[in-house]
């Protein structure tokens, strides 16, 4: 999609997902920090699955309005139900919330004079498989495969969601949008920037300007605190 048709942004925006990628970020990192506590760690692991199993809902609910959304998604949530980590913890939100308790368990050993936790998943009658490993390992590999999707997002939909794109000429392009759109929607008159530049950087140069008025990028620092991997400007198709 570019420029033969204004693009009208739906009324939920990014930052209803970029709160949610927050909101689960704080949980895995609270687990990593409290280990030890064997209450107050089950308590936050369970905010931690209801938090990063909400992300793809509200990633859904946000992008709906956006063109090729839904096939685009089709691809993705084909790759989570590849995906035996992410059914699992998709399986393991439901029972915590209906049902309650999590098949935790908890152990540890001393080592050089500290004593060190760790907490692994058992089998139990609701999960008799369940994945090997450190759960908080794991519940960050959970968590990276979210993010993975969220970046391949970003990369796709950047002139939709990322809100420095209608501050650049391409972003502009792909919007169908004008410069004086740009400044109506960060609340200045039509034309305020219009004044005289040199005409071949006029366009740059007031978008420049309106970008000082813009929303804050929120999901870059999650990609980059995970490794995830840089994005790329978006595909010509979107």
């Amino acid at each position: 999609m570019s420029g033969s048709t204004k693009f009208q942004f739906p009324s939920r925006g990014f930052y209803y997902v970029a709160d949610k990628v927050a909101e689960a970020d704080y949980f895995l990192g609270r687990m990593k920090e409290t280990s030890a506590h064997i209450a107050e760690f089950r308590f936050l692991f369970s905010a931690f699955v209801s938090a990063a199993r909400s992300v793809t809902f509200s990633l859904q609910a946000v992008m709906s309005g956006y063109p090729g959304f839904d096939s685009w998604y089709q691809l993705r949530q084909k790759r989570l139900k590849e995906s035996r980590l992410a059914w699992f913890f998709v399986d393991l939100r439901n029972h915590i919330q209906k049902v309650g308790g999590a098949p935790l368990f908890h152990s540890g050993h001393s080592r050089n004079g500290q004593f060190e936790w760790f907490t692994e998943f058992i089998p139990t009658p609701d999960f008799e498989e369940v994945p090997s490993g450190d759960v908080i390992g794991l519940s960050e590999a959970y968590f990276r495969l979210l993010l993975e999707i969220l970046r391949d997002c970003y990369t796709d939909y950047w002139a939709y969601i990322d809100p420095r794109a209608m501050f650049s000429v391409e972003g502009l392009r792909i919007l169908g949008w004008t410069v004086e759109d740009v400044e109506e929607a960060v609340g200045f008159p039509r034309g305020w920037t219009d004044i005289p530049w040199p005409e071949e950087e006029k366009l740059s140069a007031r978008l420049h300007v309106l970008s000082r008025y813009g929303g804050d990028e929120l999901m870059d620092a999650f990609f980059e605190k995970y490794s995830i991997g840089s994005r790329s400007e978006p595909k010509e198709q979107l």
